[in-house]
C-alpha cells in the first residue's frame, strides 16, 4: 500500500514538472516568434524608408535636370520658330503666326512681303508693348529669329511703340490737317485727289488728306526731284492696297526719287503707334495694306 502511494506521488510530480516544462517552452517559443516578427517589421520599415529616400532622390534629380534644360534653353538666345514656306506668301503667313505667338494674339501683323524676288526672312526685338520686326530680303530661307539675321540689312522695319495714354499716342503721329495750306496752289493727282503744293528754299511739299490719313511727298527743285510724279504713283498704289484704319490719325510721308530711306507710314491704335519704314514706296504700301489683326 505504501509502495503504491509512493509510486502515485512520484508519477504526479513527474506529470507536474512536464506540464511546467511545456508551458515554459510555449512562452519561450512565443517570445522568439514575437522577436522574429519585430525583427521582420524593422527590416521592412528600413526597406520602405530606403525605397522612399531613393524615390525622393530620383524625383529631385529629375526635377533638377528638367530645370537645367529650361534654363539652358532660355540662355541660348531668342527663341526661334520654323519657317518652311516654299514662297514668300507662305513664309509671311508663318512669320505672322510666330509674331502672334511671341508678342500676343492681338498684335497687328503684315501678311505680304512687299518684294517680287528673293526670300523673305525676319527677326524681332522687344516685347508685346514695344517691338521692332526686321524684314530681310535674302537668297535662302532662315527660321524666324535666326541669330545670323542680325548681321543682315533689313529692307523694311515694322514697329510698335506704346505711350502712357491714347492722347499721347495720337499726338505722336505726324498728322497734317491741311488747314494751314489754304490758298496754296492745287495739283490734280487723279480724278478725285487734288494735292496742295508748298514750295520754298528749293524744297517742294505735296500734301493731301484722305479720311483719317495725311499724305505728304517731299521733293526738291535743287536735286531735280519733282514730288508730283511720285504723288500720282502713291495714289495709284493706294487704290489697290488700303492702309490700316487708324483710331484717329494716320500719316504717310514719302520722299521723291528711288532709293530714298525716308519712306514712312504710321498710325495710332489705342495707346500705341505702329510704324513702317523702308526705302521702297511700293514695298511699304504693299506691306502696310496687308496688315491684319
Amino acid at each position: 500500500m505504501k509502495k503504491s502511494i509512493k509510486i502515485f506521488m512520484a508519477t504526479l510530480v513527474a506529470l507536474t514538472l512536464a506540464a511546467c516544462g511545456n508551458e515554459n517552452n510555449k512562452k519561450s517559443s512565443s517570445s522568439e516568434t514575437k522577436t522574429t516578427q519585430k525583427s521582420n517589421v524593422s527590416k521592412k520599415s528600413e526597406k520602405t524608408e530606403q525605397s522612399s529616400e531613393s524615390s525622393s532622390s530620383s524625383s529631385s534629380s529629375s526635377s533638377e535636370s528638367s530645370s537645367s534644360e529650361v534654363s539652358s534653353s532660355s540662355q541660348s538666345g531668342p527663341q526661334q520658330a520654323k519657317v518652311t514656306g516654299d514662297n514668300n506668301t507662305q513664309r509671311m503667313a508663318q512669320i505672322a503666326g510666330a509674331l502672334k505667338y511671341f508678342l500676343g494674339k492681338d498684335v497687328l501683323v503684315p501678311t505680304k512681303a512687299g518684294i517680287s524676288s528673293g526670300v523673305v526672312n525676319a527677326y524681332y526685338t522687344g516685347d508685346g508693348n514695344n517691338f521692332t520686326v526686321y524684314y530681310i530680303k535674302d537668297t535662302e530661307g532662315k527660321n524666324f529669329n535666326d541669330p545670323s539675321l542680325k548681321d543682315k540689312v533689313s529692307y523694311i522695319t515694322f514697329s510698335k511703340k506704346t505711350y502712357g495714354s491714347e492722347e499721347e499716342a495720337e499726338q505722336a503721329v505726324n498728322y497734317i490737317s491741311g488747314e494751314a495750306e489754304m490758298g496754296l496752289p492745287k495739283v490734280p493727282l487723279s480724278g478725285n485727289v487734288n494735292a496742295t503744293l508748298n514750295s520754298g528754299a528749293g524744297q517742294r511739299y505735296l500734301h493731301w488728306n484722305s479720311g483719317k490719313w495725311s499724305v505728304t511727298i517731299h521733293g526738291s527743285s535743287v536735286t531735280g526731284k519733282d514730288p508730283v510724279p511720285t504723288g500720282r504713283k502713291v495714289v495709284a498704289l493706294l487704290n489697290k492696297a488700303y492702309l490700316p484704319a487708324p483710331d484717329s490719325r494716320g500719316a504717310a510721308s514719302f520722299t521723291a526719287g528711288s532709293g530714298s530711306g525716308n519712306q514712312k507710314i504710321e498710325w495710332n491704335s489705342g495707346k500705341a503707334v505702329y510704324t513702317i519704314k523702308g526705302s521702297n514706296i511700293n514695298s511699304l504700301i504693299e506691306l502696310a495694306g496687308s496688315i491684319q489683326k
